[in-house]
């Protein structure tokens, strides 16, 4: 089978000739290369490239250090600026009703940032973002999409991650976890109203989305037990997921989530999700889970996608230890697991490691 089979059949249910080995490397790759400590041999190659001479299956995201094919406007009387000052970028976002500021700072080769500033700060700003909400348009472009479809062909898939739901929006992209958290305790029917507004802005993704020929996708997230608890989880998170289950599924696409943080409070409540998967979900000594735990959280029901921690591809860790992990989670997921490395291959890894695994 070829690996894009090979990795549908897995969501299908469906006999296949092996397990999947599915990677994301763009970080390692794009990191190095800038650096200029890329091993020679890959320096001329493009992505697809090096993932197949890896030996491995490459999961490209529309969008992620390649072109998006969902494409993203506004109507004209928005105005987004940005402006760049060494590694720092100012977004501004202009609205007939208010001003939002959002400041994001760059790692030293501007491939990764992290926000020092969100755009929400206090209850006025709700009128400017939920009119900025409000205006979104959305658009798949066929041909950005077959230029994806080309360079991966069928040695691995194309997926997206879909903005997230509401409480991970408001986390991680709007307003920052103290603050959320905060705001839900003095302002809960404020804050509630604007998680409906974000719905909202997200069904407009779906819409777009679930008429693509994209045939897995991703609902984002990021989540950690740590700033979501099993109540908020509850709460905030499983109905959005439930709700988007129901609707992709009709549309005939598959559906995981990512977690890639402290998951074992929240284990009992994944099967209510009404999803596919779950991706990045990471085993001890990286995460809070075991291997153990996370069979008897899924059982054979929800794929586990990735499962490998990072750390096994450093140079540091011992060759056996990766070996080892390997051969033990392959023996205990034998069917419900597209194996890859939670969450990215880092930078420092030693490729030779990826091969290992390939063979």
């Amino acid at each position: 089978m070829k690996p894009h089979e090979r990795i549908l059949a897995v969501f299908k249910r469906e006999p296949r000739d092996k397990i999947p080995w599915n990677i994301r490397h763009e970080f390692w790759y794009l990191t190095n290369k800038m650096k200029g400590t890329l091993p020679a041999k890959y320096v001329n190659m493009n992505l697809a490239e090096v993932c197949r001479e890896l030996g491995a299956s490459w999961r490209c995201y529309s969008g992620y250090f390649v072109e998006n094919a969902v494409e993203v406007s506004f109507n004209g009387d928005i105005q987004i600026t940005r402006r760049k000052i060494n590694n720092t970028l100012i977004t501004t976002i202009k609205t007939p009703l208010g001003v939002l500021k959002e400041v994001s700072k760059g790692d030293e080769l501007g491939l990764s940032w992290r926000k020092i500033e969100y755009p929400l700060k206090s209850l006025e700003d709700f009128k400017p973002f939920r009119y900025y909400l409000e205006h979104v348009k959305v658009r798949f472009n066929y041909e950005k999409y077959e230029r994806l479809k080309s360079l991966v062909g069928d040695d691995g898939i194309i997926s997206y991650f879909f903005p997230r739901t509401p409480l991970q929006a408001l986390y991680l992209n709007y307003m920052g976890i103290e603050r959320t958290i905060r705001f839900l305790f003095r302002y809960r029917r404020e804050v509630e109203a604007l998680m409906e507004d974000i719905i909202n802005y997200n069904d407009k993704f779906y819409e777009v989305v679930a008429s693509s020929p994209i045939e897995i996708l991703n609902l984002g997230e990021n989540i950690d037990s740590r700033i979501t608890s099993p109540k908020l989880f509850k709460k905030y998170c499983i109905p959005r997921y439930q709700e988007r289950g129901n609707y992709l599924h009709k549309k005939g696409k598959f559906i995981h989530i990512h977690v890639d943080g402290y998951a074992k409070p929240l284990l009992p409540l994944f099967k209510e999700m009404n999803l596919d998967g779950i991706e990045a979900l990471t085993p001890k000594p990286v995460g809070d889970v075991t291997l153990e735990d996370i069979k008897k959280s899924l059982g054979d029901e929800i794929i586990l996608i990735d499962g490998i921690p990072y750390l096994y591809f450093l140079p540091s860790i011992r060759l056996r230890d990766l070996e080892k992990f390997v051969k033990r989670i392959v023996s205990m997921f034998p069917d419900n697991l597209i194996l890859g490395i939670s969450d990215e291959l880092p930078p420092p890894a030693d490729e030779n490691r990826v091969r290992l695994v390939s063979r």
